[in-house]
């Protein structure tokens, strides 16, 4: 969001020397600077702005502005804070920018600084107190405690922690005007903030399973949708493949493989390498030669990708508004609030799968997407910019899923043709709309408005919109007993739960909701180690790490491939037992559960050796098993390729069926997970993600159950 300024030479010409003479800035000294070196704003200013330098992202103006209103302050404390933030940010004339050895402090810092100070200061504007010196008093200190009784703890140690900064510039004033504050003996500002406070402020909440699926689920087809009218009806692999012929015509590829085949084996050992192999010298050749033409097949393959494409992206329906809305028989203002949902479907999509801050969202662009392939495996990855880990914003890589490159290449050309500047993602053209009679907005178009820039403020309201759009309904009475499990502190401002215009419960989703439920589960499945989300997440501490993963085991849905030897397993289980289950399936439809055998509801089930032989070819590549269900949905799930019973059973899934068999393990999985809740309770050890989990195995087995007979009585938690 915020970065700092590389020029040091615009501050040294201004700085103040750090001397004994303690000198002070005078109204007329600058505090902030423009980028060709004139001054941007002096001491005297109730504001400092700092947006000229600094303010490189397009962020809101009030971001990099410090105002103080003197209204709602002592003069002279004012006057002494204004001094404070002004060698806080100078440093004086030989440590620029530098305190106690943290050099470059970020224009973020010291905003937060100021924001918190102020509100701290306010409580003695009517006051007698007048400097700073005053705080180092119990007295004086205790008006500040009890100025914090009732507000949060997260506020108020940020309060303090704000006072505790401005001790660093003591070194600038003289020693009766310094100050320290009078903790008591084993205090400190947290534990002060959480004595006086009235609540922790929580944390954003972790989204809950039913939701998440959903979720996930809504994404993955909107942006399929948008992305096959990005296609509009054309076929992308056969004119790839045209485009790599014509390529192979115009230019010399055998030529470009034995030049590279001679370069990798220039310095290599051949009858040395083919004794430690074990294999003939001439395997080695061939295996380098192989080695050359898949490099120079790929780079062309790839090259003649990025041109179909490029032609694609010229003639295209998502280029305009007005052509989308003809195409699609909308108004044009409809077509507007359609893009704008896409806009929202891509980059949630983004979020949901890398577990990006919404300020690296702001640094992403169409070409972020990468593909790396490590021996033989194709990794996907989204390049941004991040400032947490380094004092000057870097260029990072984040892990994702092929969706993200779909998304991007959307977001590049979507309403390409309004934009100020081709191809800026974080561009979104606006319009004004005309129609019959005064103050009607009408449906068609206007005039064009000024770009809306997609900053960290535009793009939280999109996440929000596009939440209100897809409407995925909060139902107390189902849901309320997993969320309390997952989210035991949540502050009314991070409240996902809101209301649509009908009066009906909606979740609203977050980047940091997303970036939350993300390491839950990537941990939590043991897909990845603390230390890789750390680098995921761009952490400076993997403390921060361990709080985002703290509820391990719920989520079940980013739809990440097994390790290849269990998946190698899986799929010769499938095909041993495939002709056998369907057979079950179709001798006995009274033992089946599950939308599978409805979906079925028109074949006879008696059928011929043809007709069986035929329904276990169509069906054997499609069909995966957990154990607790089958599912045959292959490439055409709704759910987007995500298969977790425990979730599909719930829905009725009409790829999904449950026979006997894996009824009667969910009776054995429903008493597994209720001795483990009644472990927990006999240690007094309560993991509440963990106690979500078997919660919600525990109601799909009994619904499960229901549906074949097997009567149980309803598993109740009581009290924790």
């Amino acid at each position: 969001m915020y970065s700092i300024s590389h020029d040091h030479a615009l501050f040294k010409k201004c700085a103040l020397p750090n001397d004994e003479a303690y000198p002070m800035p005078t109204a007329k000294t600058v505090v902030s600077v423009r980028r060709d070196g004139s001054p941007a704003s002096y001491f005297g200013d109730d504001s400092w702005d700092f947006n000229d330098l600094f303010n490189t992202k397009n962020e809101r103006k009030s971001l990099y502005t410090l105002t103080f209103q003197a209204k709602k302050h002592n003069p002279k404390l004012l006057l002494e804070f204004k001094q404070r933030m002004y060698w806080l940010i100078w440093g004086g004339k030989e440590t620029l920018l530098s305190m106690e050895g943290k050099t470059f402090r970020k224009i973020e810092q010291v905003k937060n600084i100021h924001r918190n100070a102020d509100l701290l200061l306010r409580v003695f504007a009517n006051t007698a107190i007048n400097a700073f010196s005053y705080i180092s008093n119990d007295i004086v200190f205790s008006q500040i405690k009890e100025s914090l009784r009732g507000g949060s703890e997260e506020s108020s140690a940020k309060i303090l922690n704000a006072l505790s900064v401005l001790t660093q510039v003591n070194s600038h004033f003289p020693d009766s005007a310094r100050f320290h504050i009078p903790y008591q003996e084993g205090e400190t500002g947290r534990k002060v903030a959480k004595k006086y406070a009235a609540h922790s402020k929580g944390h954003y909440p972790t989204i809950i399973p039913v939701i998440y699926e959903q979720y996930l689920s809504r994404l993955i087809q909107d942006v399929e949708s948008a992305y096959r009218d990005f296609l509009g009806g054309r076929d992308l692999e056969a004119d790839v493949e045209a485009k790599y012929r014509s390529l192979q015509t115009e230019h010399d590829i055998e030529q470009e493989i034995e030049t590279l085949y001679q370069e990798l084996i220039v310095d290599i050992e051949i009858e040395e390498k083919a004794k430690s192999k074990g294999i003939s010298p001439q395997e080695v050749l061939d295996d380098y030669r192989d080695k050359a033409k898949v490099e120079v097949e790929s780079t062309y393959r790839n090259k003649a990708h990025r041109g179909v494409i490029d032609v694609y992206k010229k003639d295209n329906v998502l280029l305009d508004v007005k052509a989308y809305a003809q195409s699609k028989g909308l108004t044009e203002n409809q077509a507007t609030g359609a893009f704008r949902m896409i806009e929202g479907a891509c980059f949630s999509a983004c979020s949901a799968f890398t577990g990006m801050r919404m300020s690296e969202l702001t640094q992403i662009d169409g070409d972020s997407y990468k593909e790396i392939d490590i021996d033989g495996v194709k990794l996907c990855t989204m390049r941004s910019w991040t400032d947490k880990l380094e004092k000057l914003s870097r260029e990072d890589t984040w892990a994702c899923a092929p969706i993200c490159e779909k998304a991007l290449l959307i977001l590049t050309v979507l309403n390409d043709k309004y934009r100020s500047v081709s191809g800026d993602i974080h561009l979104s053209p606006r319009f004004s709309f005309k129609g019959e009679g005064k103050g009607w907005k009408g449906e068609t178009i206007h005039r064009q408005l000024k770009d809306v820039q997609l900053n960290t403020q535009n793009l939280r309201l999109l996440f929000y919109d596009y939440s209100l759009h897809i409407d995925i309904r909060y139902l107390p009475e189902e849901m309320d007993e997993v969320f309390n499990l997952l989210n035991s502190i949540v502050h009314k401002k991070l409240n996902p739960i809101q209301k649509n215009e009908r009066g009906e419960l909606y979740w609203r989703f977050s980047t940091h909701s997303l970036r939350r439920t993300f390491a839950h589960f990537v941990v939590g499945h043991g897909l990845v180690s603390l230390a890789s989300l750390k680098h995921q997440f761009k952490h400076i501490h993997l403390a921060m790490t361990a709080i985002y993963a703290s509820h391990s085991e719920v989520l079940t849905l980013l739809g990440i491939q097994n390790p290849a030897q269990i998946k190698e397993q899986i799929q010769k289980q499938e095909i041993e037992s495939h002709a056998e289950y369907l057979k079950d399936m179709i001798e006995h439809p009274e033992e089946q559960s599950g939308g599978f055998m409805i979906s079925m509801s028109g074949e006879p089930m008696v059928v011929g050796d043809a007709r069986f032989n035929q329904l276990v070819e169509d069906t054997k590549g499609a069909n995966k098993s957990t154990g607790f269900g089958t599912c045959f949905s292959g490439v055409s799930c709704s759910m987007g390729h995500l298969f977790e019973p425990s979730k599909c059973v719930g829905r009725d899934c009409e790829n999904l069926n449950v026979n006997k068999a894996e009824a009667n393990n969910w009776v054995v999985r429903r008493e597994r997970c209720i001795d483990k809740i009644e472990k927990m309770k006999e240690m007094g050890m309560f993991n509440r993600s963990s106690l979500a989990t078997q919660l919600s195995d525990i109601r799909t087995a009994e619904k499960v159950m229901a549906d074949h007979n097997i009567q149980f009585e309803k598993y109740r938690v009581e009290a924790l």
